[in-house]
């Protein structure tokens, strides 16, 4: 009987330990400044591929450079579902995001777009798979952005200044590198 009371009180044991709550955390990211960056696709179709520029294949990554962080943790109390399910305790989340751009070529692009030129016209954002599709550039919300061009430039310089606008951060400007293919 000893045995059988010894293990029922280890086993209750083991129950409450094992879905004591843990610590849940919440990131709060606010994006304050974005990093450009002109990018290639390599022969498989990869990005950003900066070794060599496949003059065909080009495109521009927008991201968060400087973003501040606000981190609350607080305890969880799952009443023993924490044993079935280990559900990521950590999140983050955005509190902006960007809004809009306007990507002006610094070097003649091509005969439509010369040194000054809006190339909003010719931008598709770029999935993670690899796909594009027409965007409305002015009608954004996002922390990251990956456009690439629908044509290919006709000269050997290529820069590029991006300015645009970060809710609740205002306005923002951004030069690629200079690219000489």
């Amino acid at each position: 009987m000893k045995k059988l009371t010894s293990f029922i009180i280890l086993f209750f044991l083991g129950c409450i330990f094992s879905s004591c709550p843990r610590e849940a955390s919440t990131t709060y990211k606010t994006i304050k400044t974005v990093h450009v960056l002109l990018f290639s696709f390599d022969k498989n179709g990869m990005f950003p591929y900066l070794d060599d520029f496949n003059k065909n294949e080009l495109g521009i990554g927008i991201y968060p450079d400087s973003v501040s962080e606000r981190v609350e943790v607080a305890q969880s109390f799952p009443l023993g579902n924490e044993v079935y399910a280990m559900a990521d305790p950590h999140q983050i989340i955005y509190t902006n995001a960007i809004e809009s751009l306007n990507v002006i070529t610094l070097c003649d692009f091509d005969t439509n777009h010369p040194a000054g030129s809006n190339m909003n016209d010719i931008l598709l954002i770029l999935n993670g798979m690899g796909k594009t599709t027409k965007i409305n550039i002015n009608d954004l919300s996002s922390q990251e952005l990956y456009l690439k061009f629908a044509s290919t430039p006709q000269n050997d310089s290529l820069q590029f200044q991006i300015t645009g606008k970060i809710t609740d951060e205002g306005d923002f400007t951004a030069k690629t590198e200079l690219i000489i293919f």
